[in-house]
């Protein structure tokens, strides 16, 4: 039942339907029924997309981004993708247009003792839910990770660079790439590295490094911070803003690069979070081998984007998360 006032407003975010690319307007309606006749084109034009891992840090930002279409959005209790048939069943009833998928297995050093379960989910998962947007006719967006490289590259990495990973995690996401490029006929995978945000409300959501930070200076005036591994911040409302850029504006399918723009080590960006909070804390730079862990990581990861328009510095990403916490 509509409840009716003199006048309607509403932003119309409409393709056009000679290049199905986006264009906006704004439109004032004093007549219900030509209200109702323009909800119905709307509704016609609109996605029905899906989102996986819809309650994480990335799914939750994905949701907001892409709040104008017909969104679903479900998270490991709702769905199991690990499960090839309930893949199948459910989102072949559900028939979406858009598959995004931002779930994965994200244990960097626990991978190296379950690496069948991190295959499980950021490899076989991945292949199921391919076949699946096929069979639905759908476009299949993923995330991937700078961990596919091996590190030894100090100028960096573009999209097509060989990928050579040096742990289990890392081999578990290009296993996840290569079922995407063998099965799927439209896809977009894109990497990303050190994600940050707003930690999600699902029960294996996971604290940012940024938190972790803030977090640890409540409690120490000094905190030791690993000197190395130099990549690219990747702040996760940005992230969702460009997966949605891609989708409106047709690119070619593919892998992209979407970190922000810049690229620091842990240590450096631990000093940036505490110039930017003004918090007196110290941090100390140290070396990687004072810290015990099972996997190796790439000492230089930066993904270099020559495919998107240039995101914005992660300084200045970093600054509005600090700011939203306050």
């Amino acid at each position: 039942m509509f409840l009716w006032a003199d006048k309607i407003i509403i932003r119309l975010s409409i393709p056009s339907p000679i290049n199905q690319k986006t264009r906006r307007k704004r439109r004032v309606f004093s007549d219900p029924l030509d209200f109702c006749r323009t909800y119905d084109i709307l509704l016609r034009y609109m996605k029905k997309v899906l989102i996986i891992g819809a309650k994480g840090m990335l799914g939750s930002e994905l949701t907001k981004a892409f709040g104008g279409e017909e969104i679903y959005g479900w998270d490991y209790d709702e769905i199991d993708i690990t499960d090839k048939n309930q893949v199948s069943r459910k989102i072949g009833n559900l028939c979406p247009d858009i598959i995004i998928n931002a779930a994965a297995y994200n244990n960097v050093d626990k991978a190296e003792e379950e690496q069948q379960a991190a295959n499980l989910l950021n490899g076989y998962a991945v292949g199921f839910l391919s076949k699946t947007a096929n069979d639905c006719g759908a476009t299949l967006v993923h995330y991937s990770t700078d961990y596919v490289f091996d590190g030894n590259s100090k100028d960096g990495y573009k999209e097509e660079d060989n990928p050579d990973p040096i742990n289990a995690y890392g081999a578990s996401k290009l296993f996840g790439e290569n079922e995407i490029k063998n099965n799927a006929k439209k896809y977009y995978i894109i990497r990303l590295s050190k994600l940050f945000g707003k930690i999600g409300s699902s029960g294996l959501a996971k604290m940012s490094f940024i938190d972790t930070m803030l977090n640890l200076a409540q409690n120490k005036k000094d905190i030791e911070v690993i000197n190395e591994e130099l990549s690219s911040p990747t702040y996760a409302p940005d992230l969702a803003e460009k997966t949605k850029y891609i989708l409106e504006n047709l690119l070619p399918f593919g892998v992209y690069h979407g970190a922000n723009s810049g690229a620091c080590a842990w240590y450096e960006l631990a000093k940036e979070i505490f110039k930017q909070t003004g918090m007196d804390t110290n941090v100390i730079a140290i070396d990687s081998d004072k810290f015990i862990r099972l996997a190796k990581r790439p000492k230089y990861s930066v993904l270099l984007n020559t495919k998107l328009p240039q995101a914005r510095d992660w300084k200045e990403a970093l600054r509005d998360y600090l700011n939203f916490k306050k």
